[in-house]
């Protein structure tokens, strides 16, 4: 079986250069698979002026964030659960919004950025607009981080 040795000495070799090649692209380049992620949660009451009662604003908003080739990160705000209940009527709203966002190097650096956030209405319910004001830091690393500054409603 002379050429069975053959192919187990191409194979190892094979095998060896594969693992040089991946080790050196590890080294030039970010890992685009590697991702950060955050957790956000929101529990704010905010008046609704065209609904006439407050409204209670809850879920969590997930941020994934992940560094670019060109050394930019790009964050996706994730509305999970988010939902908005009038607090006299019982009337629901639902989100229907997912933001993307992308910073550019140098890092570390912070930002605050507006994201609007639709909640839709049962029925004949006034739809609402939420607009959320958070502080997005990015640190050396290109790990992206953000709260909620505030929160305020306007009906659509």
């Amino acid at each position: 079986m002379p050429g069975s040795g053959t192919i187990s000495r191409f194979m190892l070799w094979a095998l060896g250069a594969l693992a040089i090649a991946l080790g050196w692209l590890s080294l030039v380049s970010p890992p685009l698979w590697a991702a950060t992620s955050t957790t956000i949660p929101l529990d704010v009451i905010r008046s609704g002026d065209c609904t006439g009662e407050d409204v209670q604003l809850s879920g969590t908003i997930h941020l994934v964030s992940q560094t670019q080739r060109d050394g930019s990160v790009v964050g996706h705000f994730n509305y999970q659960n988010v939902r908005g209940v009038g607090l006299t009527s019982g009337t629901t709203y639902r989100a229907s919004t997912v933001d993307t966002i992308r910073l550019k190097a140098p890092f570390p650096s912070d930002i605050h950025s507006v994201s609007s956030l639709h909640l839709i209405g049962q029925g004949t319910e006034d739809n609402l607009l939420v607009n959320v004001l958070f502080h997005i830091t990015v640190d050396a690393n290109g790990e992206m981080r953000a709260s909620i500054e505030s929160v305020s409603i306007q009906c659509r």
